[in-house]
């Protein structure tokens, strides 16, 4: 009886995006999206979300300015995971986010002398098919994970992840000058 309620309150859900924002919010409908999910579409973004993804509480999926952000089928991802595009993400077929699992395509600028400011810079993130991004990873702009990944719990990722690998987190800090 759940999942049944769970589906019925996301067609309703979907329903109310597609009236909401046209073309630029195609979901399929059938989905789990828990009601505590966020789903924000900003100024001229695009969402794209293929069929039976799971979303479960707490979850932040925000697309800004022309943003893009594509999840393929059968994507889960577990509670308070975060999307930030300003730019371009996309999710393959059958990933499986871990909790608190952060993925930001843009980043502050920032100089020597202003420290940071409120402009970004946007670039771009491709995830491939069936990865693991394990509990608390952070995904960053320019990073492209291919197929058949595992991304170990605490890594941070901004690099190329050929297919078939698994991720370990390095525990060494590296500190450097801030350059202009």
């Amino acid at each position: 009886m759940k999942l049944f309620s769970v589906l019925i309150y996301n067609v309703i859900r979907i329903c109310l995006l597609k009236l909401q924002f046209g073309s630029r919010a195609s979901v399929c409908w059938i989905q789990r999206i828990s009601p505590s999910c966020a789903l924000h579409l900003y100024e001229k973004g695009h969402l794209h979300i293929e069929r039976n993804c799971q979303f479960e509480a707490g979850c932040d999926l925000q697309v800004h300015g022309t943003g893009r952000l594509t999840i393929g089928q059968r994507v889960y991802m577990n509670r308070y995971c975060m999307v930030s595009v300003h730019g371009s993400v996309e999710i393959g077929d059958h990933c499986i986010f871990g909790p608190g699992v952060k993925v930001f395509d843009n980043n502050h600028r920032f100089t020597k002398n202003d420290g940071a400011s409120s402009s970004i810079d946007a670039g771009s993130i491709k995830i491939g098919k069936n990865c693991w991004i394990a509990s608390n990873a952070i995904i960053l702009k320019g990073a492209n994970i291919g197929d058949n990944c595992v991304i170990g719990a605490g890594c941070i990722i901004k690099d190329v992840i050929p297919s078939g690998s698994l991720v370990r987190p390095n525990c060494h800090h590296v500190i450097e000058p801030i350059r202009s």
